[in-house]
């Protein structure tokens, strides 16, 4: 099962997130975060996985990359 966050952890990632000046960076800190929410859960993972290549895939093609 995906694991919740606390309103604390999530506190934190909002900052993180907000910080991001760039693509690269926000992507990374979503591809931590991905894994965090996870967990074990390897069915949450791939879908995550997912998730984030079609962003990835998609920041890419706006940026002209």
């Amino acid at each position: 099962m995906a694991a919740p966050l606390s309103k604390g952890q999530v506190a934190r990632w909002d900052k993180r997130l907000a910080e991001t000046t760039t693509n690269k960076a926000r992507a990374t800190a979503l591809w931590d975060l991905a894994r965090l929410l996870a967990g074990t859960d390897d069915k949450a993972w791939a879908d995550l996985v997912l998730l984030l290549q079609r962003w990835t895939t998609e920041q890419g093609r706006r940026s002209g990359s």
